[in-house]
């Protein structure tokens, strides 16, 4: 029998599933008169983009854009007429030269910002690596080497896999299913596409030696679906805005239902487990550290009505219903709470003992409340990397992903999720990312990190208008150093100059060590005379103070070459040209000086 709580919690659950709040939106008579004078709003589409998008046959607009563009439309009373392309760089090419009104489902980038405006988000899903059974787990793309990559032409996920991953070989198709092809026969060793596409594309094509094999660490890999209007018609975003903002939760995960398929029973009695297994069947594919776990429960999910509860009791982590209240207090905790916090479910019902509150690490707190209230604003789900303190006293990495229950006057009932310990992916994650980031030696960063943080200056120097400094230093007859003393001693020499140039920089400045006795220093929102000066103060401080790494004390002098880059650089290898000309100027001239190049 259920209790009465729980009978009351399922009641309201049944009257959130039944009633709708799809209601028109209302418009001020001058956004009416501006859509009257509009007329039919005209779009590009990609024609085949499944499960996304797909032009048919027949020419019918078919997927999960035009469900969701369909709501728009019948909620602002107002037609949308497509215009026809015969690909994805054909629909780019027809809106940047004005041909349609706006491309109703793409990621906003800032090469697309320049004739689009863009407006909420019509659907959030992250982008993962696809690759071949027998590839290991992605924890960093950063670390891959002559790795290959297979994207679409004209994607956003190849503007910035370009941008932020130099070191992977990036190919482009025509087709989406060139991508999966070429990658499960070898010709590329991954893809990175949307985990919707991916779930449905391995499985309706058959790519069974294809695995989701990890997503990338920025928050810019993840997918905010948009609608992009043209710019002169910032009016026609406002609008649109209105009538995406009304679009639900539930609405999206019907609509996602529809179009991946995702199967589960419909019972009445159990609604609340019902959409606690649908909930975990999106987390399936995202959390896949747990996928051999969580298929195993679904199995057990669909034999029975028993099992949906075994479910909820045994799931890796804690599921929850929780209040939304700044304490999180729990209506719902699943037995997974000992495990996770220490604590019995009991313990944070209605926090009886503690509330979970309390056991998120305080410096924490404030942003979790901030993604949450994001959360509310926009209607979608949240996802959130935190800390908690277990009861015996232990810190934690968490991955939470929730999602609000609304009432049918779209008031906040409370939040339904899962909770799961990452710490040793965290742990992992922070061990490979500094491995692979640092010099051995020094603890500088190494080449390779260098060339991103390079890499991301010129970026913001391109965007923002910013200039930054770059110094490369080398150690003057340092092969003497080794000759005279050995190796110990010099790399003594290494680890001691590496430490003179820290304790000279700030601590937005990057240093690191390029090779050998050659190292690298980025200096932000630095112009010339003020990296020529930093470039001094380090010159002249080794000219006089002894380097303590031999038998007796001794001096070791440094050449530097110096520049400044701003919006005109455009590529790292033009800034290293100008700066190592600058250094071998230094050496030229004798050595123990600093020379200053402009671009």
């Amino acid at each position: 029998m259920l209790k009465a709580g729980n009978r009351f919690l399922l009641g309201m659950m049944i009257m959130f599933l039944l009633l709708s709040s799809a209601n028109a939106v209302e418009l001020t008579s001058q956004e009416r008169a501006y859509l009257d004078k509009l007329g039919a709003v005209t779009m590009c589409v990609d024609p085949d983009w499944e499960p996304y998008e797909r032009v048919d046959e027949q020419g019918n607009f078919t997927g999960i854009a035009a469900d969701l563009v369909e709501i728009v439309s019948q909620r602002l009373n107002i037609p949308f007429v497509i215009v026809p392309t015969v690909d994805w760089q054909e629909t780019l090419e027809v809106s940047r030269e004005g041909g349609c009104m706006l491309i109703p489902f793409l990621n906003q980038t800032a090469e697309r910002e320049e004739w689009l405006t863009f407006t909420e988000p019509l659907f959030v899903a992250p982008n993962v690596f696809i690759t071949r059974n027998e590839h290991d787990f992605i924890s960093d793309p950063a670390e891959l080497v002559d790795r290959t990559v297979v994207l679409p032409h004209g994607t956003s996920m190849e503007e910035f896999l370009r941008r932020d991953y130099p070191n992977l070989n990036i190919l482009t198709v025509d087709d989406e299913h060139d991508c999966y092809r070429m990658v499960s026969e070898g010709e590329a060793d991954m893809t990175l596409r949307s985990l919707t596409i991916a779930a449905f594309i391995i499985r309706r094509d058959g790519w069974f030696n294809l695995k989701i094999a990890g997503q990338p660490p920025e928050a810019h890999y993840v997918n905010h679906l948009r609608m992009g209007v043209l710019k002169e018609m910032q009016g026609l975003r406002d609008i649109l805005n209105k009538a995406i903002l009304t679009i639900t939760p539930r609405e999206r995960e019907e609509i996602i239902n529809r179009h991946v398929n995702i199967e589960y029973l419909q019972t009445v009695d159990l609604t609340w487990i019902m959409r606690m297994g649908a909930f975990l069947g999106v987390l399936l594919a995202v959390s896949f550290y747990w996928n051999h776990r969580l298929k195993n429960a679904f199995a057990d999910l669909r034999e029975s009505e028993r099992s949906k509860s075994v479910l909820i009791s045994n799931i890796p982590g804690m599921a929850y219903r929780c209040l939304y209240d700044r304490e999180w207090t729990m209506e719902f905790v699943s037995r997974g709470c000992q495990e996770l916090t220490g604590y019995k479910s009991e313990e944070l019902i209605n926090n009886r003992v503690v509330s979970f509150n309390t056991l998120i690490v305080p410096e924490d707190r404030e942003n979790i409340f901030k993604v949450w209230e994001k959360a509310r604003g926009a209607k979608l789900p949240a996802e959130l990397e935190y800390r908690i303190i277990t009861a015996d006293k232990t810190v934690k990495w968490v991955y939470e992903k929730g999602v609000f229950v609304y009432d049918d006057h779209d008031n906040v009932l409370g939040i339904e999720g899962l909770i799961i310990d990452i710490s040793d992916r965290k742990a992992a994650e922070e061990k490979l990312s500094s491995i692979a980031a640092t010099d051995e030696l020094t603890g500088l960063w190494n080449r390779r990190r260098f060339m991103q943080a390079l890499q991301q200056e010129i970026m913001l120097a391109k965007r923002y208008g910013q200039i930054f400094s770059l110094l490369m230093l080398d150690i003057d007859h340092f092969k003497s150093i080794n000759d005279s003393f050995g190796h110990d001693v010099g790399d003594a020499t290494l680890q001691h100059f590496s430490m003179v140039i820290k304790r000279h920089i700030r601590e937005v400045d990057i240093p690191a060590r390029y090779g050998g006795e050659e190292f690298m220093l980025i200096l932000p929102k630095t112009d010339l005379d003020g990296g020529y000066l930093i470039a001094e103060r380090l010159r002249k401080y080794l000219e006089t103070n002894p380097i303590p790494a031999g038998p007796e004390p001794f001096h070791i002098s440094v050449s530097i070459g110096v520049t400044a880059c701003g919006p005109e650089i455009t590529e790292p290898d033009q800034v290293l040209k100008i700066v190592d000309n600058a250094l071998y100027e230094a050496k030229n001239a004798g050595r123990n000086r600093t020379v200053k190049k402009t671009v």
